[in-house]
């Protein structure tokens, strides 16, 4: 392959330096799709696509691409192919002196806000469409099992009853 000394498969490509190699992939597809030759004859479409596989071919094979990246730096340091893609974030001096409280309310309107006032021991309850639970009531003599008892044992005497009323019969 000849390597030109203009020749930047970045730019070739018209992807940035830290682009990733899903990136570079899609950048090829898509002007190998505008610019094959076989969909559009002529010689300066076929030069275009060379560069094109060219850079392709450099920027695909991750060793290959380490080796232009170091050999052509980018500014005034280099970046590999495995650098971090975030650039350095330099934050900008604040353009005032309120602090993110202060935006919200001055100290009068929140001394002056409505205060919500709750009993001792009261949970403040979400807003929902499901029903409220029913609250614990005293148990009585029918829920215990002594009633189910007294009810076997009536139904035993009946039984008892109905049998030997059947045998006097």
């Amino acid at each position: 392959m000849r390597r030109t000394a203009g020749f930047d498969p970045y730019a070739v490509l018209g992807v940035s330096r830290h682009a990733s190699a899903l990136q570079v992939a899609r950048a090829h597809r898509r002007l190998a799709k505008r610019y094959h030759p076989d969909l559009h004859p002529g010689e300066e479409v076929s030069e275009r696509m060379q560069r094109i596989n060219e850079a392709w071919h450099l920027l695909s094979n991750p060793s290959e691409r380490d080796a232009w990246d170091r050999s052509h730096p980018s500014g005034a340091e280099a970046v590999s192919h495995w650098a971090g893609t975030r650039r350095p974030i330099h934050p900008a001096q604040p353009t005032t002196t309120r602090t993110w409280a202060s935006w919200r309310a001055t100290a009068t309107e929140t001394l002056s806000a409505p205060r919500v006032r709750r009993a001792v021991g009261e949970i403040q309850e979400p807003p929902t469409r499901r029903p409220r639970p029913r609250a614990p009531q005293a148990e009585t003599f029918l829920d215990t099992v002594w009633a189910a008892v007294v009810v076997a044992a009536f139904i035993l005497l009946l039984l008892a009853a109905v049998v030997v009323a059947g045998k006097l019969a």
